[in-house]
């Protein structure tokens, strides 16, 4: 049982009024796009940046879930500056904690706010991620979207443990103001946690498959669908090979462990 109360994590942000709303013993930011994007700005802008590159990650149904079961990925979670909400399941959990967070922040809608961003500001971006082609179809179609953006590197996300210290140089060379990472949880969050020292990028942000929407590869859910909350069941519709069973026995459990969360913060 002891598996089900994860140890509470702090930010490691040197930020003390960054906002947060503990779900499952992780404290999620309670800030919207703009703040975010903000928040991304300023790391970037910083002096002396490179020795304190910050980790971005996100929260969902399933990740929450992974929390519990997965003592590898809450170790590197704990060491993630700023979780937002990426799915409804975190805001459900806070809610019933008797909390709020603002409306979810999902890759398919973010990276264009981001590239806007990059572009104004010229910050460089370094895609890692996704299958063979996916993060470089992606860059093409963004870059031919926002003319000004410099996408400075891109490499899949599948690639040998031989060739790690090659990734790890190409990214160093190529000097990125924010790593892009595509590799879906809970390796992208272990891998940024693990080599976060090395790397000397201003922001490293776990954001799963957002290749695959931006190049255009994978299409969402009508947006009926996603303005009455059911982007999953959209999602499972779409994939339902590989996410059935992901959602209809982790969202029930999900909201099992939520309500359970909930009685106990309000007693």
């Amino acid at each position: 049982m002891a598996a089900e109360s994860p140890a509470a994590y702090r930010p490691t942000s040197d930020d003390p009024g960054l906002p947060t709303v503990d779900v499952f013993g992780v404290p999620i930011a309670s800030l919207r796009l703009a703040q975010l994007l903000e928040y991304i700005r300023l790391t970037v802008r910083r002096a002396g940046h490179p020795q304190s590159p910050r980790l971005i990650a996100y929260a969902n149904a399933q990740t929450c879930n992974m929390l519990v079961e997965n003592e590898e990925y809450r170790r590197a979670i704990g060491q993630v500056d700023l979780v937002y909400a990426d799915g409804n399941g975190p805001r459900l959990a806070a809610w019933l904690s008797g909390s709020w967070l603002p409306p979810r922040m999902t890759g398919a809608d973010w990276i264009y706010d981001l590239c806007q961003l990059c572009s104004r500001e010229g910050f460089r971006l370094f895609f890692l991620g996704a299958g063979a082609g996916i993060a470089e179809e992606a860059a093409v179609r963004l870059c031919a979207q926002f003319p000004s953006l410099s996408v400075v590197g891109v490499l899949d996300g599948f690639f040998p443990s031989e060739q790690q210290a090659t990734v790890l140089e190409a990214i160093r060379k190529s000097a990125p103001d924010i790593l892009v990472l595509g590799m879906g949880t809970p390796r992208q969050e272990i891998w940024m946690a693990q080599h976060r020292p090395v790397l000397g990028v201003p922001v490293i942000w776990g954001a799963g498959g957002v290749f695959d929407y931006a190049s255009g590869r994978l299409s969402r859910p009508p947006r009926w669908m996603r303005r009455l909350a059911l982007e999953w069941l959209g999602r499972m519709l779409i994939e339902p090979q590989r996410l059935a069973l992901r959602y209809l026995v982790g969202i029930p459990l999900f909201v099992a462990r939520a309500v359970r969360q909930g009685l106990s913060s309000r007693r």
